[in-house]
């Protein structure tokens, strides 16, 4: 069976795209997928402060997400802090993935800040990620490797282009559109009709 495309728009503060990464790592344990993961930022450079009623809802619907995540994955979330800037966390995982060490990183970036509390806004976390996937991603992170820059820019440039509001927003080949953090059979779903459509 020949892998599927899937291109994802995603942030990794945001936890409907954790969640949305671990389900479609299930699906890819049904079929090959062929997974091309996309920077969005929730909360870019310049966006006003999070207000407190904001930090309510949040701190309100914590407790939900984290037993759906002790039910479903059997993970216990530790989440990192509110309002940060993930643009340097996006050129890491853009450098990564040029030196082959992309699905590692991006797994370690979601897990530092859902399930260890890291700030994934600090050059020295990011750091320490690149260095336990084995490179160095000083340059990206301090924002001097113009490559993974202009990856990041491209994704959100096309994010915007598209008209994507919210993430996750993923895109089964090349066609097939689905919002949210949608139930694995929904994804399974949709990943067949673009497969089949391919391949008529």
């Amino acid at each position: 069976m020949t892998a599927l495309r899937v291109d994802i728009w995603s942030d990794f503060v945001c936890p409907f795209c954790y969640i949305g990464a671990l389900r479609l790592g299930q699906l890819a344990a049904q079929r090959p997928l062929d997974l091309h993961w996309h920077a969005f930022q929730l909360r870019p450079a310049g966006a006003p402060p999070m207000d407190a009623a904001k930090r309510k809802t949040i701190a309100e619907h914590t407790p939900r997400l984290s037993a759906q995540m002790r039910e479903e994955f059997g993970l216990d979330i530790d989440r990192g802090p509110l309002d940060i800037d993930t643009r340097a966390a996006h050129r890491l995982f853009a450098a990564a993935h040029a030196a082959g060490k992309g699905a590692e990183t991006h797994d370690a970036l979601f897990r530092a800040y859902w399930l260890h509390g890291k700030d994934i806004s600090d050059p020295e976390t990011l750091a320490a990620i690149a260095t336990a996937n084995g490179f160095d991603g000083s340059a990206a992170i301090s924002g001097r490797d113009a490559a993974s820059e202009e990856s990041v820019a491209a994704d959100v440039a096309q994010a915007a282009q598209y008209g994507f509001q919210g993430v996750p927003a993923i895109v089964f080949g090349q066609k097939y559109y689905v919002s949210g953090a949608q139930p694995l059979a929904v994804l399974a779903q949709a990943a067949q009709q673009a497969a089949a459509e391919s391949a008529a």
